[in-house]
């Protein structure tokens, strides 16, 4: 008789444990830079599909629209996405969109922009391919959870980033039972997540973008875009969050020119901090910094022949090392050392009044003139002047 009563009784709760696991989870993600916010995310994820929104301040407000099909085994079988410029009038078609289908061995991208399609791509891809949105972070917790689903330690994925020409190799791999980092470009983000690989915060410090990433229940999508288009009608937007700019002068002669990105400060302790102590640092931001001469310098007076370098830096509590480097054009993440042409002590002076914007700057006087670097507190400079002939 008790076996029969239990019976019922069993059933309802297996009923409720299934529902439970079929429930639909709801969250979001606030991704900051220092003091600014720059880009928040609301997403659904049922068993058979990743559903979100994505709001980007940067270099322009931005409302992406995402929905991934997802295949039984919990990876990407299809994922559509849609782009709209905050502000559009209600009806306005979306200015950019594209479909990502994903087989065994590729990945077949069709995109569009405004009236225009462009040719299908196809790249060759291994099972469990991972499309990225820039700022989706819901979609870097679908590799965070294909990772824990195929209980290994780590796996290598292919990353379509879309629109991207390219499949990026990105390994996930765990750091005891709540940690996992997911390497972006040989730098790692160290992603907080439960027993299911469910992110619940990432630290991106020691990545070249800085983002924090705060997972939270609900965020108004909307509302924030609505907000930072205002902000951007105004005049007052975020814009590139590291502009690219060129200091130039003549000195003595030669005409230089130093081609540099310029990241801000937002709040945050730059030297022993964004940029550590004793590490070689790339003198800005984004593309290696270069210097261009079409006569031949000394600096710090060292000869500099004609010609174009990049400009690395080493800053140290005690002082800083300019390294002129003979390759030049790469990313500013694959600084060779084997390629360095000289090193020079800098002069290191630490200022009253924080500077915001990292500047470069070339003050000609008299022959000569100084090469000057400056960013929260800490200016750098260094002689500079055209070689006698």
């Amino acid at each position: 008789m008790h076996r029969t009563r239990a019976l019922p009784l069993l059933m309802l709760c297996l009923t409720t444990s299934l529902a439970a696991q079929a429930r639909p989870v709801k969250a979001g993600f606030i991704v900051h830079l220092g003091n600014d916010t720059v880009a928040v995310e609301r997403y659904t994820r049922s068993g058979s599909q990743l559903e979100g929104d994505v709001a980007v301040r940067v270099p322009r407000t931005r409302l992406f629209h995402y929905r991934a099909s997802l295949a039984p085994d919990g990876t990407v079988a299809r994922l559509e996405t849609t782009m709209r410029l905050a502000g559009a009038p209600a009806g306005t078609p979306p200015a950019q969109g594209g479909v990502a289908t994903f087989t065994r061995d590729s990945a077949i991208l069709e995109m569009r922009a405004g009236d225009s399609v462009r040719p299908t791509v196809r790249l060759a891809t291994h099972p469990g391919a991972l499309p990225i949105i820039n700022f989706s972070f819901a979609l870097y917790e679908q590799g965070t959870m294909q990772l824990f689903r195929s209980h290994a330690d780590s796996s290598l994925m292919d990353v379509v980033f879309f629109g991207a020409p390219r499949v990026f190799p990105i390994a996930f791999s765990k750091h005891g039972a709540d940690s996992v980092y997911i390497d972006y470009f040989g730098h790692p983000f160290s992603a907080r997540v439960d027993g299911k690989g469910t992110i619940l915060g990432l630290d991106g410090a020691q990545t070249t973008q800085k983002w924090i990433v705060q997972r939270v229940s609900d965020v108004d999508v909307e509302g924030f875009a609505a907000n930072s288009g205002a902000t951007e009608a105004a005049g007052h937007g975020i814009g590139m969050l590291s502009p690219r700019d060129t200091a130039r002068a003549e000195i003595g002669g030669a005409k230089v020119m130093v081609d540099y990105g310029r990241p801000a400060r937002r709040g945050r302790a730059i030297f022993g901090g964004i940029v550590p102590w004793g590490e070689v640092w790339r003198t800005g931001a984004n593309a290696a910094t270069q210097l261009i001469t079409d006569h031949a310098l000394t600096i710090g007076g060292t000869a500099v022949p004609a010609g174009t370098y990049s400009l690395w830096t080493v800053p140290t509590q005690n002082g800083a090392t300019l390294i002129i480097n003979s390759q030049h054009g790469q990313w500013g993440t694959e600084y060779d050392g084997s390629k360095d042409f000289v090193k020079i002590p800098l002069t290191s002076v630490h200022a009253a009044e924080p500077v915001d914007r990292f500047t470069i700057t070339l003050a000609p006087s008299g022959n000569g003139g100084t090469l000057l670097m400056a960013w929260d507190t800490l200016q750098l400079s260094a002689p500079i002047a055209a070689a006698a002939p």
